[in-house]
């Protein structure tokens, strides 16, 4: 039987609450780097309604990483989950709350271009939740699947 050490308890739950449960973790939301840069876990609001949200996610020097997700009135509207720095997993929600598309996007940087675009299988679903449509994207170019 393995016993964990309440040192070891300790450490796998803060690592597993700062990631998953931002909200209450042990540090300071909406702060700045040096370079005068969003850093760290961020939670904005509507300027005209403060308790409107707007976003809530993770920022490293000026980028979103992690987990960040956007609202619409209150309502979250998309959901994103950075892989790495060009890599993301898109969840977009109508007004309901309930999924309309979900898939892979990939954001391009390099010296001759800058842009963002669908990457691998997305797929589309009705007002039930029931999925209508599944479209492969390579790069922005929807793929011809027959």
């Amino acid at each position: 039987m393995v016993r964990l050490t309440p040192i070891f308890l300790l450490f796998i739950f803060t690592g597993l609450h700062l990631y998953h449960f931002p909200q209450i973790c042990f540090h300071k939301k909406n702060q700045f780097d040096a370079e005068k840069k969003k850093h760290g876990y961020w939670v904005t609001t509507s300027k005209s309604n403060p308790q409107c949200l707007t976003f809530k996610g993770w920022y490293n020097h000026g980028k979103e990483t992690r987990r960040c997700a956007y609202y619409n009135d209150g309502i979250r509207w998309s959901k994103i989950h950075y892989l790495n720095d060009s890599v993301m997993h898109i969840k977009r929600f109508n007004q309901q709350g309930k999924i309309e598309y979900k898939g892979r996007a990939l954001w391009l940087e390099n010296d001759t271009e800058l842009r963002f675009c669908w990457d691998g299988e997305f797929v589309f679903y009705g007002p039930h939740r029931h999925r209508i449509k599944k479209v492969i994207y390579i790069k922005g170019v929807e793929q011809d699947l027959e």
